[in-house]
């Protein structure tokens, strides 16, 4: 019975999967993700995040099911692949993470003066990235790891524990630093093509930094507990 409830998700994710790919509607997507994306393109956009998907719903599975980490790995690996393609295809079909013109109507944001876009989007990113940023200062600092869960580190030899709070707290201010890069550069990329190379580059980091430090964060604890769970 846990393991059928464990695989409602990503069950229920490689279906949506399927339909983005059947029917070619992104739509289940943020309509920032598909707002300068070209009409005749939204059906290829909508089978790459569909395709994505599935491979998440794969991985899921893969990391909810193992309990001794070799399925957790290959789990892991096709987690950060389908994310970082997901990214990847709507920035390369949209010509940026989050636009607002095109599709979707302008509104206030797309109106606002450059320097109060960033500003705006400086703000938003920098409290979004605290709660990645507090709690890894605080792992680091106090050497606790209690903020993870706990099958995370029940396996943990005592002397390690001060090592993996070291680990998971770089990493989840690594995981902060990505989220507000990429919230900085959403800013330059708002009103349509072409889109400015620094936000353009800025982004492409921000989400390689974001991934790397999921990955670490899953990877640490597997180092040192022998499993995810």
């Amino acid at each position: 019975m846990d393991s059928l409830a464990i695989l409602i998700v990503p069950v229920l994710t490689g279906a949506l999967g399927i339909y983005m790919i059947v029917s070619g509607n992104p739509r289940l997507l943020h309509s920032y993700h598909y707002a300068t994306t070209p009409p005749e393109k939204l059906p290829a956009l909508a089978r790459a995040e569909g395709a994505s998907m599935i491979v998440l719903g794969i991985a899921i599975a893969l990391i909810c099911l193992d309990r001794q980490g070799v399925l957790t790995i290959a789990g892991v690996v096709l987690l950060v692949l389908g994310i970082a393609f997901m990214l990847g295809a709507i920035v390369y079909y949209n010509g940026g993470l989050i636009t607002y013109s095109g599709q979707a109507a302008t509104g206030v944001f797309s109106s606002m003066k450059p320097i109060w876009r960033y500003v705006v989007m400086g703000l938003v990113g920098a409290a979004c990235s605290l709660f990645g940023i507090v709690p890894g200062v605080y792992m680091i600092a106090t050497g606790d790891v209690g903020l993870l869960h706990s099958y995370h580190y029940a396996h943990v030899a005592t002397a390690d524990l001060p090592l993996l709070a070291t680990a998971e707290g770089s990493c989840m201010i690594a995981l902060g630093i990505g989220i507000f890069l990429c919230m900085l550069a959403g800013a330059g990329m708002v009103g349509g093509r072409p889109f400015k190379r620094w936000a353009i580059a800025l982004m492409v980091f921000g989400i390689v930094l974001w991934l790397a430090a999921l990955v670490g964060l899953i990877a640490f604890i597997i180092r040192f507990n022998g499993s995810l769970m």
